[in-house]
């Protein structure tokens, strides 16, 4: 996810990894430019939080600015980003 930098809401970010452009569109933290690409065989669906990393999960943790995501189990993160999706 962007190296952890923050970007300027406005601004084109190219070279963000598939998975991450798909789960930041997916949570309304950017939008694709253009009705961007979706490479043949993706869809336009992020992956299952259940499917990801717990390093990636920790980096979507970290971006709502979840507290102790570090320390988490997967079970622990995947619940705590819930929430904070619902909020």
């Amino acid at each position: 996810m962007a190296s952890g930098k923050m970007i300027t809401p406005g601004k084109i970010v190219k070279g963000v990894p598939a998975a991450d452009a798909k789960s930041l569109i997916r949570r309304g933290k950017a939008k694709p430019l253009n009705g961007d690409v979706i490479e043949e065989g993706e869809t336009d669906e992020a992956p299952a939080l259940e499917e990801l990393t717990v390093d990636e999960l920790k980096a979507t943790a970290e971006e709502y600015g979840i507290e102790n995501a570090s320390k988490m189990k997967k079970a622990e993160l995947i619940t705590a980003i819930q929430a904070a999706e619902a909020e």
